[in-house]
């Protein structure tokens, strides 16, 4: 895989200047050391072996023209699509969407001026681009634990009753978590061979997969061991705890005013009798309920 070394993401302003003429669509890109720069962000935007739905543009703060060749490759099929765009001096430019899915193992190929820039397997996305909604944290511990996170997404939801399972260990047979038997209402399905979480067993993974001690698995854990912070102070990689759910804060990465949580929690219910749960939620409500208490974990580098 060749992946040129990223800038963080941050302001497109930062980088070409306040005089940028600039798209009205705003997210925390993934700013490519190129020139003039290269930019991606992503969302997966469905379940059960997902797609990654890829915006890409052109930052060119050049004097010249500057072309742009953004394709998706498919093993054994080759290109399956292919578009091409040119940015003009002092222009940041918008491509189309890029849908690069995981269970083909397409990749995300990015050209600028003939020249290869970007070559990410979907597999990779999580970790060498950033999300679309994600403000992009100054700790490099926290940024590995939000591509694990993010990684996750559409998996199912097990309950508090899931064991292992709600770490996201794997079945090799149907499982069903009664969670009545911990305080919920309901039970869950789990097929084989399919991953899934409680919102405590998705914090708490999150946090090992960077290498980061973390020892409190369960909300009420949390709430009594973690470090409180005030709200008014919170930082991405602070989680968002009460009695009974815990929520992993992602910040404002798309500039719409409106924060972002990771969690998992019974979203949505499929046809197959399976709940999505991990999932890119609002952040407001738990912002303003005064049930929920920011916490920031020791050793994350916050």
């Amino acid at each position: 895989m060749s992946v040129l070394r990223r800038i963080g993401a941050v302001a497109a302003a930062a980088v070409l200047g306040a005089t940028l003429c600039a798209p009205a669509a705003n997210a925390d890109w993934t700013f490519y050391r190129t020139d003039p720069h290269v930019i991606a962000c992503w969302q997966k935007v469905n379940a059960y072996g997902g797609v990654y739905q890829v915006s890409n543009g052109l930052l060119n703060g050049t004097g010249g023209y500057h072309t742009a060749q953004v394709q998706t490759y498919r093993p054994g099929a080759g290109v399956i699509a292919d578009q091409v765009y040119t940015s003009a001096p002092g222009e940041w430019k918008l491509g189309a969407l890029a849908h690069v899915a995981l269970v083909p193992n397409d990749s995300f190929l990015y050209y600028l001026d003939g020249g290869q820039a970007v070559n990410i397997p979907a597999n990779g996305i999580p970790y060498y681009m950033n999300h679309c909604k994600v403000k992009e944290s100054p700790s490099a511990k926290v940024r590995l634990a939000i591509s694990y996170g993010l990684a996750q997404l559409d998996s199912v939801y097990v309950g508090c009753y899931g064991g292992n399972y709600r770490h996201g260990v794997v079945p090799t047979s149907d499982k069903y978590h009664d969670g009545r038997k911990c305080g919920q209402s309901r039970v869950y399905y789990q097929p084989a061979g399919v991953k899934g979480f409680d919102c405590s067993g998705l914090v708490m993974e999150m946090y090992k997969a960077a290498g980061v001690p973390f020892t409190w698995d369960g909300s009420d854990l949390i709430r009594g061991g973690v470090p409180q912070v005030p709200k008014s102070q919170i930082q991405v990689g602070d989680l968002l705890a009460k009695s009974g759910h815990v929520a992993f804060y992602l910040g404002d990465g798309d500039g719409d005013g409106v924060a972002s949580v990771l969690e998992a929690t019974p979203k949505t219910y499929n046809a197959d009798g399976t709940w999505t749960g991990v999932v890119i939620s609002d952040a407001t409500g738990y912002l303003n309920d005064g049930a929920y208490t920011a916490h920031r974990v020791p050793g994350a580098g916050i």
